[in-house]
């Protein structure tokens, strides 16, 4: 995975013995940075593919290029349902 330093410490801080620790005004802060890096990797995804797609002709050719940046789109999508999972169970006890 290519993630960048930042996007890695983002990613450890949703590992389940840091979300423990974490009130829920910080995994409502912790949520929101995850949406949107979620959000801008995935309207890269989408941008680069469809330039991808004009200059290679069709989408089956220029979708290798693409995978990384999805496989991006899919960690910070399982980094937030674990966020939202552990939001949930806080709301609830309160």
């Amino acid at each position: 995975m290519n993630l960048t330093q930042q996007e890695n410490s983002l990613i450890d801080e949703t590992a389940p013995q840091v979300l423990e620790r974490l009130d829920e005004k910080a995994l409502k802060e912790l949520q929101s940075r995850l949406r949107n890096a979620r959000e801008k990797n995935f309207s890269l995804l989408r941008r680069q593919g469809a330039a991808r797609v004009e200059a290679e002709g069709s989408r089956g050719a220029a979708q290798p290029a693409n995978e990384r940046r999805g496989e991006k789109v899919e960690v910070f999508d399982e980094a937030l349902a674990r966020v939202n999972e552990r939001l949930d169970a806080v709301s609830s006890a309160e």
